[in-house]
């Protein structure tokens, strides 16, 4: 597989025990000869040379923003039935246990990347849809099959992840989410997803869900509920930018919680018939978050 992205890797280092046999991303660091450390992905199974497209044009885009990221140096290529490519190493590690005031810097740089991605027109990802489009998300998820293959485990969950569906999609019509401006977003930026260094923003990485979507959504997505500071460092930064946020995509934040628990909700159970076995624990609790009473 390194040899058909042209590269000669020396050493590999396994990042997580779990990604050899994972239908999702793999990472593991590879040195070259020369000393120079880079990280080879394989993608998600639902990953395409299209989308990838998207992701890749985005990383380019902020590196020449002067932001350090998970940029492509080599590929993708198909080895294995699997898409793999080798990517820009970002030094350093997240803070080990986020406080106030680093939620609050979390905020801030968010804004200046949402600032840095204003003026990219890329259009929508391949295989992705705005979170509050339940009706495409599951189509693409294969939401019915899904929830069949549930009734056979469990049909009370089958019968209770159909009220959330349906409940959410009211949500969505009600408060007009599908109507918020769209953007391109990051799709994870949770504590996590950004290096430091001393203290000091060394790089963001995982862009494996950047698409198009609200802003609201990205708050959603990066935890805002766990790290209020969040919105307070995003306002204060966006507002310096020109770029606050609307009351309208203020007042999104919290149905959109809702939309979030639904979408985990699919997840698992496309997840689950391609694995051989449902994760009951995790749906049973995203469903206990939706709001939705149990049938």
């Amino acid at each position: 597989m390194t040899a058909q992205l042209g590269l000669v890797i020396e050493s590999f280092e396994e990042t997580r025990a779990t990604d050899a046999e994972s239908v999702g991303n793999g990472n593991w660091l590879g040195r070259t000869a020369a000393g120079e450390c880079l990280v080879i992905r394989r993608y998600h199974v639902l990953r395409t040379e299209a989308d990838l497209a998207f992701e890749s044009a985005v990383l380019r885009h902020l590196t020449g923003k002067g932001w350090t990221v998970p940029a492509p140096v080599a590929g993708p290529v198909r080895y294995d039935d699997r898409l793999w490519a080798a990517t820009r190493f970002v030094p350093g590690k997240p803070h080990p246990a986020e406080t106030a005031g680093q939620a609050e810097e979390r905020g801030s740089i968010l804004a200046r990347l949402h600032a840095d991605l204003r003026e990219l027109e890329l259009g929508q990802r391949q295989g992705f849809f705005q979170a509050c489009d339940l009706e495409a998300m599951g189509a693409f998820q294969d939401w019915d099959a899904g929830v069949a293959a549930l009734r056979t485990e469990r049909a009370d969950l089958a019968d209770w992840a159909e009220a959330a569906m349906v409940e959410a999609g009211q949500v969505v019509a009600e408060s007009n989410l599908s109507t918020l401006p769209q953007t391109i977003v990051h799709g994870d930026f949770a504590e996590w997803n950004l290096h430091f260094v001393d203290d000091r923003l060394s790089g963001v990485i995982d862009f494996d869900l950047v698409h198009a979507d609200s802003r609201a959504w990205e708050f959603v997505i990066a935890r805002v509920h766990r790290s209020p500071g969040l919105l307070d460092g995003y306002q204060r930064t966006a507002t310096e930018l020109g770029i606050p946020l609307t009351e309208q995509e203020l007042a999104a934040i919290d149905p959109l919680q809702r939309v979030l628990r639904v979408n985990m909700v699919m997840a698992e159970l496309w997840a689950g018939p391609r694995t051989g076995r449902f994760d009951v624990p995790t749906i049973e609790r995203q469903l206990s978050r939706t709001g939705t009473l149990k049938p």
